[in-house]
């Protein structure tokens, strides 16, 4: 190659490469520009810390894998151990399967628990315990939050509680901690929650903290060998200061 048709190739070359740069100063500014018009959520990341109420204590819980073996269904033992209609009572709402000590930590891997929210599907588990006057707890239950979207600000929580424990309000203290949660402390936008529509208790329990029932997804997850359909269930930060202040 003669080293004129040499200079003419590179030149070639170095001409692609400004194009592929100045696209790429103009992706980056629209990144840029997007990320300054979305919504900015406070405190990320946040790492786990403990939550109160005026009757219950919510604890982050650890990776269960790393606890000695067998102490992975304290949520189960604590309250006394269930019988085999009430566990069935507690799993048959879940929008997973864990029927099983191994399936539960694998779904809780899967969940991708943490001890902090940083990024989009980050979360944060909390044991939800009745305090005792020696400052040990009674465990009754589990309650999560997830972030689902860090630039739109938009958060998703779920429980799940010893049917031992129902009927008596503390689901509903243990969610609306999670809702100051994600208003007050996160600035969450929108809060969403995932239901199985036959769940009436917990459908009630999310229209007595504000939330509206915002449609109904048919047949979208596939557990316990049978189509399930999932309700959604949200509410928006104006609405919730609207109903707290």
């Amino acid at each position: 190659m003669s080293i004129k048709a040499s200079s003419a190739h590179a030149g070639a070359h170095n001409t692609l490469t400004a194009r592929q740069q100045l696209e790429a100063a103009r992706e980056a500014e629209a990144m840029l520009a997007a990320t300054q018009s979305s919504p900015r959520m406070r405190a990320l990341p946040l790492r786990a810390a403990e939550l109160r109420t005026p009757r219950l204590v919510l604890r982050p819980r650890v990776d269960p894998r790393s606890l000695p073996q067998g102490d992975t269904t304290r949520s189960a033992t604590s309250t006394g151990e269930p019988t085999d209609e009430q566990r069935a009572e507690a799993a048959q709402y879940l929008q997973w399967e864990a029927h099983d000590e191994a399936q539960a930590l694998d779904e809780y891997a899967a969940r991708r628990a943490r001890d902090r929210l940083e990024v989009d599907g980050d979360g944060l588990t909390f044991t939800v315990e009745l305090p005792n006057d020696d400052g040990s707890g009674r465990v009754i239950g589990q309650a999560s939050i997830f972030l689902a979207s860090a630039a739109s600000a938009q958060m998703e929580i779920g429980w799940v509680f010893h049917p031992a424990m129902h009927g008596r309000g503390y689901a509903a203290e243990a969610v609306e901690a999670l809702l100051r949660l994600c208003f007050e402390t996160l600035d969450a936008h929108r809060v969403m929650v995932k239901l199985d529509p036959r769940n009436e208790a917990s459908a009630r329990l999310c229209e007595s903290l504000g939330m509206r029932r915002e449609g109904r997804m048919a047949e979208n997850t596939f557990t316990d060998d049978a189509w399930r359909d999932t309700s959604i269930h949200a509410i928006l930060h104006r609405e919730w200061a609207a109903i707290t202040c």
